[in-house]
């Protein structure tokens, strides 16, 4: 493993086509000209994040190699190709066409506990189901998120006119590293790659079906309305992340904390997560699972976003994302 830490992203800069870079400290490095520049055993790639994973042990290990050279050659950073800065570059989701997205719900004890004080337990037997996390009874609960919701860190989430009630989950997400089938929890970090910061923008309105009482909730229209996945900005391999437990969740909307706990808190690991979803389809290279989002969502109190607000939400060492909140125009 690199002696250097390093993170991944996906950008584009004036206009141009995406291109991975290579992060070190606050410079970005084009990784296909530093890959050149080294001239050594290279990735077997350098077209996409997603290409890499599908050889994630070789790749990464010619990462840290590549990131070795970069700091420690001596050279100036226009050798290969100059540096920029995040603030010079578009960023752009770190994963940008992942296989599938999974998404938990309900994970967090206090996240639990302020939605079924907004309603949504309908009789005290949902509410004590809601509150029972016996895992010899509880599975975790997941759902897809649609792939095309997917934004960069700094682009605008989008309400649209039919929500009037969008609402916030800053979120630890994390990508699959090789083909999982029936990964027992023990060894299900081995088939994880690295994380990322993630939103998991909701429209609580749409999500609730009155016309279907008898099925209620409906994932897809809540869940999955274009630009409400912002994700980056940036992949961290899992290697610089010791214990993704430690990592703190934050999220303001105008500037004021609304979420802000550990990754630790929650209900189902992520090891527990990537189990039950391995055992119901097989994950595959770039699939992104979702953990969960812990208490101070809008919903708890009766608040949502509106055209003008700004979201920032960070899973600490991850990289913050800032999102203008603007109406869809139709």
């Amino acid at each position: 493993m690199s002696n250097i830490e390093f993170k991944l992203g996906t950008f584009s800069k004036n206009g141009g086509g995406a291109f991975v870079g290579l992060v070190i400290g606050e410079k970005i490095y084009g990784l296909s000209q530093v890959a050149e520049a080294f001239g050594g055993k290279g990735p077997t790639t350098t077209a996409g994040i997603q290409d890499m994973l599908d050889d994630w042990e070789a790749n990464f290990d010619a990462l840290c190699a590549i990131a070795d050279f970069v700091s420690n050659d001596g050279r100036d950073d226009s050798d290969w190709g100059g540096a920029s800065a995040l603030s010079d570059l578009k960023a752009l989701p770190p994963i940008l066409r992942p296989p599938k997205m999974i998404y938990a719900a309900a994970n967090y004890g206090g996240h639990i506990r302020e939605m079924l004080n907004a309603g949504t337990a309908q009789n005290d037997d949902e509410r004590d189901n809601m509150l029972d996390r016996d895992k010899a009874r509880v599975r975790p609960y997941s759902f897809l998120k649609s792939p095309s919701a997917l934004v960069g860190a700094f682009d605008d989430i989008v309400i649209p006119p039919e929500s009037q009630k969008v609402d916030w989950e800053v979120e630890l997400a994390l990508a699959i590293s090789r083909t999982a089938k029936r990964v027992p929890a023990e060894r299900a970090l081995d088939y994880v790659a690295g994380y990322m910061t993630t939103n998991d923008v909701t429209a609580r309105d749409a999500q609730a079906r009155p016309d279907w009482p008898t099925l209620r909730t409906d994932w897809f229209t809540g869940k999955s309305h274009d630009t409400f996945a912002p994700m980056g900005p940036y992949f961290v391999p899992k290697a610089f992340v010791p214990d993704y437990r430690t990592i703190q969740l934050t999220l303001k909307v105008n500037g004021e904390t609304k979420q802000n706990d550990p990754a630790g808190e929650m209900v189902f690991s992520a090891e527990e997560q990537i189990e039950h979803a391995s055992a119901q389809i097989a994950l595959h290279p770039g699939d992104i699972i979702s953990t969960g989002t812990p208490e101070g969502v809008g919903h708890g109190k009766g608040t949502y976003l509106n055209a003008g607000d700004v979201v920032e939400a960070e899973a600490a060492g991850l990289g913050a994302q800032r999102c203008d909140v603007v109406a869809e125009v139709i």
